[in-house]
């Protein structure tokens, strides 16, 4: 009779072996956190016929822990980075997300590297360019699954995903938002797709070092194809875009809050429900800026904003804790902190979210019912912030009129508004209505049983 330990070689055996690369830009908090919900998905809703083997690429970051922590494999990859944040680790412009040829090149190296050491049988990867042509630049190409927060398609993009003027185009920022609404339904599909942040210079030089002689790489839209694209945010908010076959919309994802972590008492705190300051949570994530930080402190040491508490997260990639507090001073009534806050939990205990516009802290406060005051660092942020202000739910800021007056005047018109409460209630409801971890590991496996060897 067999013991069972030999009926589970024998199960185990009979299993189809898979390897999943994970490629994201895992020093940027919101990537790691989604990329990470994603992986446990596609463990919790394995087949049974399918021994998983799941492996993440990393150039250096603060999160690898908690991606061993989840029980995944981290594969180091030349070169070697800081891993502090986004910002540090990419140098990115206004025009190019990794803001040095020479570090684009190593990049593509350094991936492909690994994708010829690891031989993974798929590649996921989130809004990082080099990964998805890092896959298709080996001798045999690897299926490439892609996530995104947004439908970040050619034909979508030239005509409605943008609500609003790009912060980029700062004279017309000025002008009210119903005109620049009107403004950017005029302009011409052509004059959008010629962004220069689409064009990516830096990583199309790299290029020909290695003589792509695949299909011509133009732009960004070219750089993140893959063969399936799944897309975390809601329905709603594109119902009249007609998206092509291989595009999914799964439903936001974001981490929830684990049931055995405590908040900080000095959240508590400041957050003590027994008086009736108005309270509010800054969390600026990864990519956040300094002055952007410095501006909403401002406006808590002034005038009207001397009434209320707050919350502040001050990353080391946004700024050295240290010379935040001293920006800050010694205001009893702001508590400022660089370590792991419970963002669900503290959402909930906040009245208004002051953010940079990342999907993960917009989803986390539509999950709470928090209305959001927020400025965008990019365009996939400011359309993040577009969709809720569409929906009366949040203010957007254009960056370069990011003031602490500004800060001051939208969270009085939110206070004074209830109607933005309501409407962030009714997105919680939707929100709560879809898993998109499950919608994600779902539409994932359904692809890749249809397309991997038999």
């Amino acid at each position: 009779m067999q013991t069972n330990d030999m009926l589970k070689v024998n199960y185990m055996a009979g299993k189809r072996k898979l390897r999943i690369v994970f490629s994201v830009v895992l020093s940027d908090a919101g990537e790691a956190t989604r990329a990470l919900e994603i992986a446990n998905g596609i463990k919790d809703y394995c087949p049974d016929n399918y021994e998983l083997n799941i492996i993440f690429l990393s150039n250096g970051s603060k999160f690898e822990q908690k991606v061993v922590y989840n029980g995944f494999k981290i594969h180091k990859c030349l070169p070697v980075l800081p891993g502090v944040g986004f910002r540090q680790d990419l140098k990115p412009t206004k025009t190019n997300l990794i803001g040095d040829m020479k570090l684009a090149g190593e990049l593509l190296r350094g991936e492909v590297h690994a994708f010829i050491e690891l031989k993974p049988d798929v590649v996921i990867h989130g809004f990082y360019p080099i990964a998805s042509l890092a896959r298709r630049m080996v001798n045999n190409p690897i299926l490439g699954i892609c996530y995104l927060p947004i439908p970040l398609q050619e034909n979508i993009f030239a005509s409605t995903l943008m609500k609003d003027i790009p912060d980029v185009i700062k004279p017309l920022t000025y002008l009210p938002l119903r005109l620049r609404r009107k403004i950017i339904k005029l302009i011409p599909k052509s004059l959008k797709m010629r962004a220069p942040i689409f064009k990516q210079s830096n990583i199309i030089k790299a290029l020909d070092e290695f003589k792509w002689n695949k299909e011509p790489i133009n732009n960004l839209f070219d750089m993140l194809r893959a063969d399936l694209t799944i897309i975390n945010d809601f329905k709603e908010f594109y119902k009249d875009d007609i998206l092509p076959d291989n595009y999914k919309i799964v439903g936001p994802l974001y981490a929830p809050a684990s049931n055995n972590i405590e908040i900080d008492k000095n959240i508590l705190n400041i957050f003590n429900r027994e008086n009736e300051r108005l309270k509010i949570f800054c969390t600026l994530g990864s990519s956040g800026e300094k002055q952007c930080l410095f501006e909403v402190m401002k406006a808590l040491n002034q005038g009207i904003g001397k009434n209320w508490s707050a919350v502040i997260l001050a990353p080391e990639a946004v700024c050295p804790i240290d010379e935040a507090k001293a920006y800050a001073g010694s205001n009893p009534n702001i508590y400022l902190t660089d370590s792991f806050v419970p963002a669900p939990l503290v959402n909930s205990l906040a009245d208004i979210v002051i953010s940079h516009g990342g999907q993960g802290t917009i989803q986390t406060a539509i999950a709470s019912g928090t209305p959001v005051v927020g400025f965008a660092m990019q365009p996939e942020q400011q359309i993040n912030l577009d969709n809720i202000v569409i929906r009366g739910a949040g203010i957007r800021i254009p960056i370069n009129r990011w003031s602490s007056h500004n800060i001051q005047s939208s969270v009085n018109r939110i206070i004074r508004k209830p109607s933005y409460r309501e409407n962030m209630r009714t997105l919680k409801n939707i929100l709560n209505s879809i898993n998109g971890r499950k919608n994600s590991a779902f539409a994932i496996w359904d692809y890749m049983l249809k397309k991997l060897p038999k």
